[in-house]
């Protein structure tokens, strides 16, 4: 269990790295520069890299602990003492930094889509959250007669 604790203070401290590079990559995209977007791309692709290297390992040392499938809060609610303690705090700060990425990342893809729109690329947004397209009512008698 203690090399999976280890780990995971590894991991935890990498979420907490991208959180990070994700309030970055929000400022860059706010302040609308060209070469710094073309950045933010470079640093996104390298980033999903090591997301899919460092799940590859977890998932690796979970099944040599004999963890196999389960969820990190699984292994925590397994633990006992010490060992529960620490896997709980690792956990939350996991959770935190997760949520903090899936909200920056939230914020980043609506900057996006938002100046995209303003280039004339994809459909504006609406504000209902339709992609552009708005359906005209005209209930002149039956149903059946409506015009589409």
């Amino acid at each position: 269990m203690e090399h999976l604790i280890e780990f995971l203070k590894e991991y935890a401290a990498f979420f907490e790295e991208v959180e990070r590079r994700q309030q970055e990559k929000l400022e860059i995209l706010t302040r609308g520069e060209l070469a710094g977007i073309e950045e933010t791309i470079l640093m996104q692709q390298a980033l999903d890299k090591q997301i899919e290297n460092i799940e590859r390992r977890r998932m690796e040392l979970f099944e040599r602990e004999g963890c196999g499938t389960k969820s990190l809060r699984e292994v925590t609610e397994d633990a006992r003492g010490e060992q529960k303690a620490e896997l709980e705090a690792l956990y939350n700060r996991l959770d935190a930094s997760i949520g903090n990425i899936k909200f920056l990342n939230q914020k980043c893809i609506k900057l996006a889509k938002a100046a995209l729109a303003g280039m004339g690329i994809i459909p504006q947004e609406q504000t209902d959250g339709t992609s552009g397209y708005q359906q005209r009512k005209s209930y002149s008698g039956s149903i059946l007669q409506t015009k589409i």
